[in-house]
């Protein structure tokens, strides 16, 4: 199974995780929810009542009333909180956010004496959603409290015709509460926004993971090499829009449109691997008895080049590279365009060869005769670019079935013309010119597209490449972003010497002068 970069997915990510976690604690704060509606009381009125008896009541042979203690044992008697409830309408499963448990109070006529001892008076409270509603319960319950206080003192062999002397003081007025609601829903959706917050993250982190599980396109280096099966020897940052501009379109040469971006310099690390790397393993053919191992004379082939896996390759000899992917990335062209510019900025003469303007067809007289290096010079066609020269395969080879016998004369023609020849061919997977021509050029560079090229089409490359002997350098990873803090994107950020800068500026402006980058060419890259 292939690696699979979740952290670095994660990061490509954060913007959309983010926003999901943003967007979860917004929902969690404005929609209601049921189970925040329990915990919060929805009474939003109280309303107390004082009850007692005072001493030396009037009517009690003993004259003296019940105490306070004892209108507070009857208070919290569970038959007589039953007796209020079905006299106030009240469910029993609301009597304890209905009634508040009595307690002992002391009137404001009562002695300090009297205080000292107990208190004497009971404050009686009740709550309901409407003002009228909370001073009924809380009426209810002093009436009902009453007939229990009398029920009990008269049940008692002791207390019989005795006057409890119970005294309501007064009906409920209800007070407002508010505030309290307030502060208790402040706190709920506090709770909920930090619920939803870490939710959306999950649910976002959730789906940049599943969605990477599930996603057959390249996506990093590490993938590149695992379904491939040959090394990223370069990775092509995404270019960005530099200097130079002409008509409004962005130049197809990423080196002369921004020298100093990090996809210029990703261009010299390619030319870089191309003169000093070894060959991928396994590329190349060891086989004695191999296509290019026969006789080359008699089938107009050339000598497979030697590349086994440690082999060293003579720097002299890369001097023919074939540009190839697994289907049609955009960014093949580029690669070729923009490696031709860099031998160029060198100073080196390059020719650069399309084959995908060949016709198919394979029955038109084929092409005959000897090709000679100045044969091949008579064709060459100028370019946009200082020392980039273009080549046309079509005087020399009738149609794509002539390719495995006629260009590797063409090729070596043109070695002998310049410094670097490169070979721009049709996708691998859908033309044959790349496999026409494998064992003709000194090294094969892979072109990859991330969030383009798909696994099964890497694979698949990857093996054909392997089965025909080819002689592959490694891949070439384009479209590639980078992070802010890439190493890559801080060197370039540095403030150049003035100098410097005015001659890169003058190199620009002489480009712009001289047509670089002006329109597109459907031949040729460059």
């Amino acid at each position: 199974m292939e690696p699979i970069d979740y952290a670095g997915a994660l990061r490509r990510s954060w913007r959309l995780i983010l926003l999901l976690a943003l967007v979860g604690a917004v929902v969690a704060v404005i929609v209601p929810v049921s189970h925040a509606k329990k915990v919060k009381s929805p009474y939003l009125y109280s309303a107390s009542v004082i009850v007692g008896a005072p001493p030396n009541a009037t009517g009690s042979p003993l004259r003296a009333g019940v105490a306070s203690s004892q209108i507070l044992f009857f208070a919290t008697q569970a038959s007589t909180q039953q007796t209020v409830e079905s006299s106030a309408g009240v469910t029993p499963s609301a009597m304890s956010a209905t009634l508040v448990p009595a307690s002992g109070v002391n009137t404001a006529g009562a002695s300090a004496i009297l205080k000292r001892n107990a208190p004497t008076a009971v404050d009686l409270t009740g709550f309901a959603n409407t003002p009228a509603g909370a001073a009924a319960v809380a009426n209810t319950y002093a009436v009902d409290l009453g007939q229990a206080v009398e029920a009990g003192v008269q049940a008692n062999p002791r207390g019989s015709g005795i006057g409890t002397g119970y005294t309501i003081n007064g009906t409920a007025s209800a007070i407002p509460l508010t505030g309290h609601a307030k502060a208790s829903l402040t706190a709920s959706r506090k709770v909920r926004g930090l619920a939803g917050l870490a939710v959306g993250a999950v649910a976002a982190a959730a789906i940049v993971l599943l969605r990477e599980l599930l996603d057959k396109r390249l996506r990093s280096a590490t993938r590149t090499e695992a379904n491939f099966g040959f090394p990223v020897i370069v990775e092509i940052p995404v270019a960005t829009l530099g200097v130079a501009q002409v008509s409004g379109s962005i130049p197809v040469v990423d080196v002369i449109r921004d020298p100093d971006s990090p996809a210029a310099e990703a261009y010299r690390m390619l030319r870089m691997s191309v003169i000093f790397e070894r060959l991928a393993p396994l590329s190349g053919s060891t086989d004695p008895f191999a296509l290019g191992g026969l006789d080359a004379g008699s089938a107009g082939l050339l000598p497979a080049p030697t590349s086994a896996p440690d082999a060293v390759m003579e720097v002299t000899e890369r001097r023919v590279i074939m540009v190839v992917s697994a289907g049609s990335e955009p960014t093949r062209p580029h690669v070729a365009a923009n490696l031709a510019a860099i031998y160029a900025e060198a100073g080196q003469r390059v020719i650069v060869i399309s084959t995908g303007d060949l016709d198919t067809a394979v029955g038109g007289a084929p092409a005959e005769g000897e090709i000679r290096p100045e044969d091949v010079g008579a064709r060459l066609e100028p370019s946009r670019l200082e020392y980039v020269s273009r080549l046309t395969l079509s005087p020399f080879v009738a149609n794509s079935g002539q390719l495995v016998n006629r260009a590797p004369a063409v090729l070596e023609a043109a070695r002998s013309l310049c410094d670097m020849v490169i070979v721009e061919v049709p996708p691998l997977l859908a033309v044959h010119h790349a496999e026409a021509l494998a064992r003709s050029v000194d090294a094969v560079l892979v072109v990859a597209e991330t969030k383009f090229t798909t696994f099964a089409d890497a694979r698949q490359a990857g093996d054909l490449l392997r089965r025909i002997g080819a002689p592959v350098l490694g891949v070439v990873l384009t479209n590639v972003h980078l992070h802010r803090s890439d190493i890559r994107q801080l060197a370039l950020l540095r403030p150049l010497p003035t100098e410097v800068n005015n001659h890169h500026d003058s190199e620009r402006l002489h480009a712009i002068d001289a047509g670089v980058g002006a329109g597109t060419d459907t031949r040729s890259p460059v």
